[in-house]
Order: C-alpha cells, then sequence, then structure tokens
C-alpha cells in the first residue's frame, strides 16, 4: 500500500470529526446559548479566522484531522507533516479570541456566568494535585514565591496560601478575579504576564490548564524566562494529546477545544520550552511538568529513561519530531475507541458514576 493510501486510509478514520455536528458533551442552557452566539459571530464575520504555521518548525503543511470541537463549533485541528505538532488552524485572531473570552469563554466551558463555590473549591483540589505532583518530584520548598498565570478565581492559590506560601494570580476574567480577591481576600490581578510588574524573583510560575490556550506559545515562554531566575520552578500542566486513552474516554471528540490553539504533548512542551531557554525537570504524558532555567543548563532529565519519544539530541538542543507516533496513535485510538468501557479507566469512571448516581 504506497503513502497516498495509507494517508486516505487514515484520514477516513477522523471522518466523524469533520464538517458541522452535535455537540460531544452534555451542555447546559447556558452553554447552549453562548454556543450558539458564537456561531453566529462566526457567521457573520464578527470573529475573524487566521491561519498560522506550526510553531515549532514554521511548516504550512499540514493534514487536517478535525473541523468541529466538543460544543459543535467550527474547530480546524492541523497535524504538522514536519514535525507532527498538533495545533489549529484557521484560529480566531488575537482580537477575536479576546472578545470570545470577554464573552463568551466561562459560561460555555465552565456552564455558569460567574465563579461559584464550587469552581473555587475545585480550583483548590487541582491546587492540591499540582502541589502533590511537586512534592512527589522533590521540588516543593518552604515559603515560596508564587505566581499563576490565568488563575481564574484563585483556588489553586489559595490551597499554596494555606501552605504558607506567599502567593499572586493574574487572569483575564474580570468576574473571576473580583471573586477571588473580594471573598477569599487573594492578591489577583486583571492584567498578562507581559503587563505584570513584579519586585521579586518567583519560585514558582503556575499554568494550569493555560498554556494551550495561549496564541503565541513561544513569546509567553521567553516571558516567563524574563520574570524567573535560574532556581524558578515552572510548572505546566496541559490534556496531554497522547493521554486522551485515559482521561478522555479514547474520544478525541471530548478532547478538542475551541478555545485550544495548541494540542500538546511533553515532547512538544519540551520542545518550545526548551526553546525559550527551559530544561524538563520532571513530566508526563497527562500533561503535567516541571521546567526551570538551572535544567537545560545541567541537562538533568534523563529523556529517554523516562519514556520520552520523538525527541533527539541535536548539537546540545533537541530536534522535536513524532509525526508518525502522534498519527498512529490518534488513528489507533480512533478505531479501537470502542474498547473503552472495558478497559481499566473506562471500568473506573463507570464506578465513579454509579457512586455519585447513588450517593447523590
Amino acid at each position: 500500500m504506497g503513502s497516498n493510501a495509507i494517508f486516505l486510509s487514515a484520514m477516513s478514520v477522523f471522518s466523524r470529526c469533520m464538517g458541522p455536528g452535535s455537540p460531544s458533551i452534555s451542555l447546559n442552557a447556558l452553554q447552549l446559548q453562548k454556543r450558539d452566539a458564537v456561531n453566529e459571530k462566526v457567521e457573520k464575520g464578527l470573529y475573524v479566522f487566521e491561519s498560522v504555521p506550526c510553531a515549532c518548525c514554521g511548516s504550512l503543511e499540514t493534514e487536517l484531522i478535525a473541523e468541529r470541537d466538543r460544543y459543535g463549533l467550527f474547530f480546524s485541528v492541523q497535524l504538522c507533516k514536519g514535525c507532527g505538532m498538533v495545533y489549529t488552524s484557521p484560529r480566531m485572531t488575537d482580537a477575536a479570541y479576546g472578545e470570545f473570552y470577554d464573552n463568551e469563554y466561562r459560561p460555555l466551558y465552565v456552564g455558569s456566568e460567574r465563579a461559584t463555590d464550587d469552581f473555587f473549591a475545585e480550583q483548590r483540589n487541582q491546587g492540591r494535585r499540582i502541589y502533590n505532583f511537586l512534592l512527589g518530584a522533590g521540588e516543593m520548598r518552604d515559603t515560596m514565591k508564587i505566581v499563576e498565570v490565568g488563575c481564574g478565581a484563585g483556588g489553586i492559590l489559595d490551597f499554596f496560601r494555606g501552605k504558607g506560601h506567599s502567593v499572586l494570580g493574574i487572569d483575564l476574567g474580570s468576574e473571576y478575579v473580583a471573586y477571588g480577591r473580594d471573598v477569599h481576600g487573594l492578591d489577583l490581578r486583571v492584567c498578562m504576564l507581559s503587563e505584570l510588574a513584579l519586585d521579586f524573583v518567583p519560585d514558582l510560575v503556575i499554568y494550569s490548564h493555560v498554556m494551550e490556550h495561549i496564541l503565541h506559545p513561544l513569546d509567553e515562554m521567553k516571558n516567563i524566562a524574563n520574570i524567573s531566575g535560574t532556581e524558578t520552578l515552572v510548572y505546566i500542566e496541559v490534556p496531554g494529546l497522547k493521554n486522551i486513552h485515559k482521561s478522555y474516554g479514547m474520544d478525541v471528540m471530548k478532547y478538542y477545544q475551541n478555545a485550544h490553539s495548541y494540542h500538546f504533548t511533553l515532547a512538544s512542551l519540551r520542545y518550545l520550552m526548551e526553546s525559550a531557554g527551559f530544561g524538563l525537570v520532571s513530566g508526563t504524558e497527562y500533561v503535567r511538568s516541571i521546567f526551570n532555567l538551572k535544567a537545560k543548563l545541567a541537562g538533568v532529565f534523563d529523556w529517554a529513561a523516562n519514556g520520552g519519544d520523538g525527541v533527539t539530541a541535536n548539537g546540545g538542543t533537541q530536534a522535536y519530531n513524532e509525526y508518525n507516533s502522534l498519527k498512529n496513535y490518534l488513528v489507533w485510538n480512533e478505531r479501537y475507541r470502542w474498547i473503552f468501557p472495558m478497559t481499566v479507566s473506562g471500568l473506573k469512571q463507570r464506578a465513579k458514576r454509579w457512586k455519585t448516581r447513588l450517593l447523590g
């Protein structure tokens, strides 16, 4: 079978991801309203789209693997032929995304116009998970100065504050920032990292499910480097593309979200962070990861020993290419997603649902 036949065979596997369609997840009335508002703005040309090159290798040669996200919104997902990076193109422009985040993002994704106590509590739970990951990696320190980018209502920071750390958060969602500031007394500000004036060097910078939203990730990573010292830890968590078989019921249509510009693996995230001067300290395909500038200088992370894929040494830097492994993974995941209910992850999810129903 020739390469074109293989390509066509693979693309036919993704046919359910193409064209208009219904949401892949349950939406409440507010979410449906906001989804329709986004669709209307797209149809009227109020939300303008732009095509962009791959952030990892600069190539414009891609394969289309999806045209719709989990909300049923237009969402063009590309697999870069040059290196295997998966990203969104065409995507909304900076201005269009700015309006989207002001008007539809939180209600569409969370299902509520304003931060709630339940949302804050879940953020605190996420803070506990991050804390435990850092602790397990041997990277927690006493009385750290912590900055979180994309803090939402500040629940993650509230958990760290309870452990005795000094915290500061920034976000573009004024309603959520106001909730954390007014209700919980957190130091939260409405701004971008490039606009933040710090009079200290942070010990820890947190990006929890934020980096995948950034339109210009390498620029953002360079901004992180500008506020970091060699000992500063950078924690980045993103929805791992190679973790769909565990976290999304093997259903890529529950993974795709229109606000996500990039769909990272640990390898692609590592490549971009190394391009900004950082080295990987610890990481998983979930993706949970810790970086710092010192690690790049020391080369402390043994990639091969930690199951790395698609990253090869190239004169002290790293060359990134996981085109074949990612394409094979996505095709395998799509073809065999029907087996998920019989997997360990599937059985755990079913048990969790039954527990929720029984206990309310």
